[in-house]
């Protein structure tokens, strides 16, 4: 989950661009600010990183962290943001 204007959204979206050309993962941009439901639940903690349903990280996106996640979670499917 993203907004539009968020310079750790920024941050977040560079990390996974970098993992998606390693072909660690696929991931898309959801902007909460288009969403009421979405605003309530993440308004205030972008960028969240949820896979299959459940929220990998809240603020802060470091590569080393994800790659783990997604290590352990024995695949390298899509991702959002």
């Amino acid at each position: 989950m993203s907004r539009r204007v968020c310079c750790l959204c920024d941050d977040a979206k560079a990390v996974l661009a970098t993992l998606a050309d390693e072909g660690l993962c696929t991931w898309e941009t959801v902007d909460v600010d288009r969403d009421k439901t979405l605003m309530v639940s993440y308004g205030l903690d972008v960028p969240v990183l949820v896979f299959e349903n459940r929220v990998l990280f809240k603020h802060r996106l470091v590569e080393d962290e994800l790659k783990k996640s997604l290590t352990e979670l024995g695949r390298q499917d899509a991702v959002g943001i």
